[in-house]
């Protein structure tokens, strides 16, 4: 099966062919285990309530809090999600102690300043802002409890029970003797009839299990009338009536209780507060998951109980695109079903279309990872020794595949600069997969990776507009292009907002910063006072306009208004004043490293004493970073200094990384690699690594086999990340640089009527005459627009254009003196505009018999009108975003 889809793979790379071969093994996989366990609890609420693991379970640790249902993420409930839930109905619960606490944690969750203050064998209501939670004290459930059952909520004034929870048998078995358990079993079976009979009105009824008490924990009076084989009698007709009737039985309450020694208190009997607000939260998680998140939208993190929503026009469109569009224009374009060579290059097909096809298979693999029931999804849990394996086996990577450059590298150089975003893009990863954000150096250590992507952001754009000086819109468009094409995508197949994906917009956000900075009065950059002068401004205005309210909310006012976007003004105001200062740091460095060579200060004779002082001042400056880091211990006291103190350590680490020649001219190449499609790893980690909008973990088996889920999905998740970077380059490339249709080819001449001898001298006079095809040079100015995560300038990672990265031999036309008199090669050539060419393993004759299919659209006469226009680049940007902002609109109008 593999191999037969893999035909439809636009590349021969053995390794391309393998990893697409792969990816369809892990649909396969996912499919597999859909159908054994999920197809008849596709929604996982038989998960929910049947079992659970605790993530947490530590020997020695305190009591355990995240608990992990099979399959779907286990929500922790406040107070603003559990009101919108409950509002304007009753939460009725009635039996004995162990139901009375969860009553109590209810309450609490919905007003955290409530404490427990009644009597303990009496009936407790809670009443607050249209929230109605009632407790009634019934142990046996024969007195209180029964007669408000028979009523079957006739009473006008009562409201509608949003969840009823029953509980008891402890007592029975405590003091009722031996006839305990048969009182028991017949006030279950009355229980049961009567919410039978009042279907409307206990439309959600949970009957909870016997608790099983932790029997080393029990008192001598306990562990003598509460016997195990009474208990496991009570549970195991529990079982057999809950399928039987529309009761519900939460058998995971009792899981909670007995797969942790720490879940209960002294008693044995009682849960922990922590154990016991898991309970409270899993009923919620059954009655609120579906509701709330309709409510509320994005962020998909409550998936247990609940069915996704069906896709919306725009989604659709995509999905639709995906499925029968791009495959296929593919296939067409190809000749994949006519060529006998399936794999060989020139039956790749139209890298247009390829690019087109690669994008959008990554935009539905993202939306059916994080959008269908398909995976599985899983709660974080950081664990120490997880992360330190994680990040030893990282460094271990990196140490082996190092290497020496190719070329010699100059400060902060190309390979050296691809090496740095890859180790801190992998660690970013292990930080969000572990759940690291709750380990306070873990995060001032990410913190500052964040910080260093942006001081290179600063760095590589001044760098560049100083040497080249190319301010043009061009030069605008391949960036912000390239940095924003699969944010914006994903925001639209998943549902979410551009801000949500935030490094793209604060990359385009600096990036517009140091572009009108270094254009304003651009022809005074040579002097170096009012280069500085202007920089420094710059970064003075900035901070008053995002810090200041005013500016930016009438910015939002507008997006809202005008282009029907609402984003989070405050995550974006944190998110830019966090490291306000690092890009302006990264300029100045920049213009620094520019003067060092323009004045030539490296053969100045007092510079090996400057370079050991800078080595020594780096040591310095790291050792004061770890010194001042130390002083705030908290996330918020850390936050509001981390814009002064980051630039110690990013600094301090470059001149050291740097320090000698050696250092500078070796590599990770496993880390570059990476690298080089950071910004794609960054972005789709959200839905096809993590999951839940990452909240949780994207998970193809069960989820007791987290490390085996990690171990299948990494590897293709790289994978993606790799074509879909080269994919998004090519996409720039065109719609920044256009297309053209190709030249037709020339009308074969007619057959002539005698054939007359040639002789010798009037074949080689003829093999002189051939056509030659002349080799092209790469356009110098788009051999610099680079448009990538963090663009370095000309010596720097990933430097060079889309164009570029396709001028390699294979695609250039090299002079060449051709084999047959007749027959023409061509090679496309993207960004110039040949995206349309024939298949260079087709003959002229097959050509003439069977024109490509995309020239006969193009050859159309609605599609010419429609191309004439689209050749100016300021027409199709425009065109563009007028797309998105009917998207825009039509996505506010289906909300409303």
């Amino acid at each position: 099966m593999a191999l037969s889809l893999a035909a439809f793979v636009p590349s021969a790379d053995h390794v391309k062919r393998s990893f697409f071969s792969y990816g369809v093994f892990v649909l396969v996989l996912a499919l597999w285990r859909y159908a054994a366990s999920d197809v008849f609890d596709p929604y996982k609420c038989g998960a929910l309530v049947s079992t659970g693991e605790w993530l947490d379970d530590v020997p020695g640790t305190n009591s355990p809090s995240n608990w992990q249902p099979p399959g779907c993420i286990f929500h922790k409930y406040n107070a603003k999600e559990a009101s919108l839930c409950l509002r304007n109905q009753n939460v009725l619960f009635a039996g004995d102690s162990t139901v009375r606490q969860m009553f109590w944690q209810t309450v609490k969750t919905l007003d955290p300043s409530v404490s427990e203050t009644s009597e303990k064998h009496s009936d407790i209501k809670f009443v607050k802002d249209g929230l109605n939670v009632e407790f009634l004290w019934d142990p046996y459930l024969n007195s209180t409890a029964m007669r408000r059952l028979a009523t079957c909520g006739k009473v006008k004034e009562e409201l509608p029970n949003a969840y009823v929870v029953l509980g008891g048998g402890l007592w029975f078995a405590r003091y009722l003797g031996d006839n305990g358990v048969n009182l028991w079993k017949e006030n279950m079976d009355k229980v049961i009839e009567s919410v039978r009979a009042c279907p409307d009105y206990y439309h959600l009824p949970f009957l909870l299990p016997v608790t099983v008490p932790h029997w080393d924990k029990l008192d001598v009076s306990r562990s003598a009338t509460i016997l195990q084989s009474e208990v496991t009698y009570m549970n195991d007709y529990l079982k057999w009536a809950s399928h039987q009737s529309n009761v519900i039985v939460p058998t995971a309450l009792n899981d909670m209780m007995t797969k942790s020694a720490a879940a209960s208190d002294d008693s044995g009997i009682h849960a922990t507060q922590a154990v016991a607000k898991a309970k409270a939260d899993l009923l919620l998680n059954m009655r609120c998951n579906q509701q709330v998140m309709e409510a509320t939208g994005y962020p998909y993190d409550k998936t247990c109980c609940y069915k996704y929503p069906g896709p919306n026009f725009t989604q659709l469109a995509i999905l639709l695109l995906t499925v029968i569009v791009m495959p296929a224009l593919y296939v067409k374009s190809s000749g994949i079903l006519s060529s006998p060579r399936i794999w060989s290059e020139g039956a790749s097909g139209n890298a247009l279309v390829t690019a087109g096809f690669i994008f959008a298979t990554t935009l539905t693999y993202s939306y059916v990872g994080d959008r269908t029931s398909l995976f599985n999804k899983a709660s974080k849990q950081f664990l120490a020794s997880e992360f330190t394996i994680m990040t030893l086996a990282t460094v271990v990577v990196g140490l082996l595949t190092i290497r020496r450059s190719d070329s010699e590298q100059g400060f902060m150089g190309r390979d050296q600069s691809n090496e740095w975003k890859g180790w801190m893009q992998i660690m970013v990863l292990i930080y969000h997969i572990t759940g690291a954000s709750k380990v306070l150096p873990i995060y001032k250590l990410i913190r500052v990776m964040v910080a260093a992507y942006l001081f290179m952001t600063g760095y590589g754009h001044t760098v560049y507009f100083y040497k080249k000086k190319d301010f043009s819109l061009k030069r605008v468009a391949s960036v912000l292009v390239r940095l924003n094409m699969l944010s914006c995508a994903l925001a639209y197949i998943m549902d979410t907002d551009y801000l949500f994906y935030y490094f793209a917009p604060l990359s385009s956000f600096w990036f517009i910063v140091v572009y009108f900075t270094m254009k304003f009065q651009a022809q005074n950059n040579q002097d170096l006072t009012f280069l500085c002068s202007k920089i420094a401004i710059s970064a003075i205005s900035m901070y008053f306009i995002v810090s200041i309210e005013g500016v930016l909310e009438a910015v939002w006012f507008l997006l809202e208004r005008v282009f029907f976007v609402t984003w989070n003004l405050r995550e974006w105001r944190f998110r830019v004043l966090l490291d306000i200062w690092i890009v302006y740091v990264g300029m100045l460095g920049a213009i620094a490293s520019i003067k060092i060579q323009e004045y030539n200060f490296l053969s100045h004779p007092s510079w090996p004493t400057v370079r050991v002082a800078s080595l020594g001042g780096s040591v310095a400056a790291l050792f004061l970073y770890h010194i001042l880091s130390q002083i705030w211990g908290s996330k918020q006291d850390y936050n509001f200094q981390h814009p002064y103190i980051s630039v110690l350590a990013i600094v301090g680490f470059l001149f050291l990384r740097n320090a000698t020649h050696t250092l500078r001219n070796v590599y990770s190449t496993a880390f570059a690699w990476v690298g080089t499609c950071s910004l794609e790893t960054f972005t789709l980690q959200f839905h096809i690594w993590m999951a839940a909008d990452t909240h949780g973990i994207l998970e193809v088996i069960s989820s007791r086999h987290r490390v085996l889920n990690l171990l299948i999905t990494t590897p293709l998740f790289l994978y993606i990340s790799s074509v879909t970077a080269d994919a998004t380059g090519k996409l720039t490339a065109v719609l920044v640089n256009g297309m053209k249709k190709p030249s037709p080819k020339p009308a074969p001449e007619p057959p002539k009527e005698a054939v007359l001898p040639v002789t010798e001298g009037e074949a080689n006079e003829d093999k002189t005459a051939w056509p030659q095809v002349s080799s092209r040079p790469v356009d110098d100015e788009q051999r610099g627009a680079s448009g990538d995560l963090i663009s370095i300038g000309s010596g720097s990672p990933r430097s060079t254009t889309v164009a570029e990265a396709d001028a390699t031999p294979a695609n250039l036309l090299e002079s060449t003196t051709l084999a047959q008199p007749d027959a023409v090669v061509t090679q496309p050539d993207l960004e110039k505009g040949d995206a349309f060419g024939s298949t260079a393993t087709r003959s002229d004759e097959q050509s003439r018999q069977m024109p490509s299919f995309m020239t006969q659209v193009l050859e159309h006469p609605v599609v010419e009108a429609a191309w004439f226009q689209m050749g100016d680049m300021r027409v199709r940007l425009m065109s563009l975003l007028i797309l998105m902002w009917a998207i825009n609109v039509a996505c506010a109008f289906e909300r409303a």
